[in-house]
């Protein structure tokens, strides 16, 4: 007869933290009994409610084993009260395959398994196969017609659509998990009653969504207890964390790699020649890392700066209506300061909803500090309204109380040449405009050649670095930042799920260059007298347009 399993102190305070909280995490340090304690809460979801699914999620296939394997051996574990139950409520409990209807009730499997029996028995390759095909079911009769059933899906946004209880396995592993959580978001909104359980060890890299969805606050470091710790993450999600030092408390050691013997956290991590990922996977740390290029610390300390009230204050502009672009001109001529100003504009002709946006960020140096003043991005497949916005942009700038105009407007003109051409010719009379090809390549004497996009990548993160940047405190802006990864000395960017690209940062770092760039180089700007004060273009101005600058 098999033994009872005896749960662990943590997992049984999750088990309450999920009727307490709809959307909670379990961050455990490695084969602390993640996926069993999982197992253990979708079999009393099935058996509490008739006709009620769960959907398991498995990071992939070879997790999907071991979310079959440890759930079954769960529930085999669980099979002597079970059999009472199903006594008293004539309920049975079987594997199914859903399309074939094929049944192995847990109660054969056993039986077959203690008589070295494996006729009877569902191979790996049989888990595979139904699992890749996405039929596996655990099923809990409450009567002949009625079951509720556990579903083992990969983790994909497309496998996690069905409706009900929804358990999220080993979410730090998962690609593109921001995909994953935008179709799971509104499946837990669609009824107070479903649930949703994420298990994990902290991601290897900190580009990865789980990190800013379950990482703790800042400084968040609690004595060791058995039942582990909880917090709330900033994104608002519940968090049970259990370190190896709150497992050990419970009777959880860890073991020498060599004898076998049991040692202390501390001397674990003492033997272990990779710190970071001991203290992801044993410490269940947030390690900051990865491909990223924009620390996230960094980012928030940039941010922290140009918070409203801050020592620097910047904003973020989504804008959408003529509305939206009057408050934010208005806001414009009233922060800046007389510092030099220098514009960044990545452009984007679209208005698609999964599109990459238009991005501008207007940037002030103040004394050697570089001031994020305020970035906006839009969407519009319009050329003259495009122009309209930039235009009194830059109309804002010259109109602030000291200081005058902008000194340099840069383009990215690698993708709309044609388009980036006429508006260095529209804004000739404002601004010296510099239309900048992301290939160039720039000779450097003494090293290697590098290309514009480089260059001008450098720069940017190079200021971040040196605590010398404020940006606007806002998830918009420190995510699409965080979208650009540095891989063998390149920087790259996947777009994601909202189309940002990174557009943020490319508009930053065009601002920066427009402020700092070309050292060396006397730039001349459209003399006086060509074009006086009194004769400037007027602000372009659209017949349904209500702006007031």
């Amino acid at each position: 007869m098999l033994a009872i399993y005896q749960p662990r102190a943590g997992q049984v305070a999750f088990e309450l933290d999920v009727e307490a909280h709809r959307i909670c995490a379990f961050l455990t340090r490695r084969q602390y009994g993640k996926t069993t304690d999982a197992g253990r809460i979708a079999l009393k979801k099935m058996m509490r409610t008739a006709g009620h699914t769960v959907v398991f999620g498995s990071v992939k296939l070879d997790l999907g084993r071991e979310i079959v394997r440890k759930e079954s051996e769960q529930m085999s574990r669980a099979f002597q009260m079970l059999v009472a139950m199903a006594a008293r409520a004539k309920m049975e409990l079987s594997l199914v395959d859903a399309d074939s209807g094929k049944v192995l009730k847990p109660e054969e499997m056993v039986n077959a398994r203690l008589a070295g029996d494996r006729s009877k028995s569902i191979t790996p390759a049989d888990f595979a196969e139904l699992y890749e095909s996405q039929r596996l079911e655990f099923r809990l009769y409450h009567s002949r017609t009625i079951y509720s059933r556990t579903k083992v899906v990969a983790l994909t946004p497309d496998a996690v659509g069905e409706t009900g209880d929804l358990i999220l396995d080993e979410v730090g592993r998962v690609k593109k998990f921001l995909e994953v959580w935008e179709a799971v978001k509104p499946i837990i909104s669609s009824n107070p009653y479903f649930r949703c359980l994420l298990t994990t060890t902290p991601p290897p890299d900190d580009t990865h969504y789980s990190f800013e969805l379950l990482c703790p606050p800042i400084n968040w470091n609690p004595p060791p207890c058995a039942e582990g710790n909880t917090y709330t993450s900033e994104l608002g999600v519940f968090v049970r964390r259990v370190t190896a030092w709150d497992a050990a408390l419970d009777g959880v050691p860890l073991y020498d790699d060599d004898t076998g013997e049991a040692i202390t956290p501390d001397e674990s991590r003492r033997r272990d020649h990779n710190k970071d990922s001991w203290d992801r996977n044993y410490a269940v740390k947030f390690v900051v890392g990865g491909t990223a290029a924009c620390s996230l610390l960094l980012l928030e300390n940039a941010q922290q700066r140009g918070k409203p009230g801050g020592e620097q204050p910047c904003e973020f502009f989504q804008i959408e209506a003529d509305t939206d672009m009057d408050a934010a001109l208005i806001w414009l001529k009233e922060h800046l300061t007389d510092g030099t100003v220098g514009l960044g504009w990545d452009l984007a002709t679209t208005e698609k909803q999964t599109s990459n946006p238009s991005a501008l960020t207007v940037i002030e140096r103040v004394g050697n500090d570089s001031i994020a003043r305020a970035i906006f991005v839009w969407k519009t497949a319009d050329p003259a309204l495009a122009l309209e916005r930039v235009h009194n942009i830059l109309l804002a700038v010259k109109a602030r109380k000291t200081g005058g105009r902008a000194r340099r407007l840069c383009i990215d003109s690698t993708n709309e040449r044609y388009f980036a051409t006429d508006a260095r010719k529209e804004f000739r009379g404002e601004v010296y405009v510099d239309l900048v090809v992301a290939s160039e390549t720039i000779e450097r004497p003494g090293l290697p050649n590098i290309n514009r996009k480089q260059q001008l990548g450098e720069s940017l993160v190079s200021e971040l670095e040196d605590n010398l940047l404020a940006l606007p405190a806002v998830r918009y802006v420190r995510e699409d930042f965080r979208l650009v990864k540095k891989e063998r000395g390149q920087f790259v960017c996947e777009p994601d799920v909202m189309g940002r690209h990174g557009d943020t940062f490319d508009s930053t770092k065009l601002a920066l260059h427009a402020l700092t760039g070309n050292k060396g180089m006397t730039i001349v700007p459209p003399p006086a007298t060509a074009l006086p004060n009194a004769v400037l273009p007027k602000p372009f101005t659209r017949p349904a347009s209500t702006s007031t600058l």
